[in-house]
């Protein structure tokens, strides 16, 4: 394919949410602290959108209006030229901005790209912007075009194809463990044994205490893969989005739902852990059944659950 072929293929509209889309893998790749978003409303705008503490600004572009890939590629060339002169033009405010970070990479994320002359382009810019001695651009600062491609098992996640999941440390959690717990949060302990007590209207024989161990294990194992999940901080908030959706219900069904506790226990067990796997992308099936139990027990734990008494 030359360059005048792309003049004859149809430019395909990517739609309007790629920015977003641009985040939702890099929030999955990096973790929390480790990356920044800049909004653009209030001053924002200074030739990226943000930076990861690795030395990447990133800058997204998704051009909707070509009718053809040469009037992309044009536009392409002329948005990275715009928003590269844009870091000597705002030198103050990124510097600022960046507070001592060395920007080694400046990765332009497109939807697609269709021709070498862009990646001979960027390294043409590359070099304008290293002779501009900028004070927070690295020596060997280079521009690279990204596609979503460029990030694979973030973008499988994100699409909840069952192709990438969060990979987060077995949790450990000993006996010894829950006696700790159980020692230095009394209170929190003594709810949950009064809401088990309930069990004992329904089935006298119930050992409410051996149960109390097991949801305060669950629970503090939950706490460990919650921890592991701030590596992939799409999952992290797409759970606690899930568990305060979840939680939102359950005031309700305290006072309407007359099944026997430990019916209602099993199926909210059961119905938050399908939740989790349908609804968050990358969590494992065991993952998000072991986040369900234990958010169980949290929920015993606290106010959020408790059952209705015996009639």
């Amino acid at each position: 394919m030359t360059l005048e072929d792309l003049s004859d293929i149809p430019a395909l509209d990517p739609g309007d949410a790629f920015e977003e889309q641009c985040w939702g893998l890099l929030r999955r790749k990096y973790k929390v602290e480790e990356i920044q978003y800049l909004p653009a409303d209030m001053g924002g705008d200074c030739g990226i959108e943000g930076y990861s503490t690795d030395g990447v600004v990133y800058q997204c572009y998704a051009d909707r209006d070509s009718l053809s890939l040469r009037a992309r590629t044009d536009k392409q060339k002329d948005k990275l030229y715009t928003d590269t002169e844009k870091l000597r033009k705002y030198k103050d405010r990124l510097l600022s901005v960046l507070d001592g970070l060395k920007v080694k990479h400046y990765f332009l994320m497109v939807p697609e790209f269709h021709a070498v002359e862009l990646v001979a382009y960027a390294n043409k810019r590359a070099k304008t912007v290293r002779e501009y001695n900028l004070p927070f651009i690295d020596e060997k600062f280079a521009i690279r075009i990204k596609t979503p491609k460029d990030y694979p098992a973030e973008l499988s996640a994100a699409l909840r194809d069952n192709l990438a999941k969060a990979v987060v440390p077995d949790p450990v959690v000993e006996d010894v463990d829950v006696q700790v717990f159980h020692d230095e949060t009394p209170k929190l302990v003594e709810n949950m044994d009064t809401k088990l007590a309930v069990l004992k209207g329904y089935d006298p024989s119930a050992n409410t205490v051996s149960l109390r161990n097991k949801l305060i294990k669950a629970f503090l194992a939950k706490e460990q893969i919650m921890e592991g999940l701030k590596e992939w901080p799409g999952t992290w908030e797409a759970v606690e989005v899930r568990r305060r959706l979840r939680q939102d219900g359950l005031e309700l069904e305290n006072e309407l739902d007359s099944s026997a506790p430990s019916q209602r226990l099993m199926k909210l067990i059961g119905d938050y852990g399908l939740d989790l796997e349908d609804k968050v992308g990358g969590i494992s099936e065991i993952d998000a059944k072991k986040l369900s139990m234990g958010q169980a027990g949290e929920w015993l734990l606290r106010c959020p659950l408790r059952f209705r008494k015996a009639q």
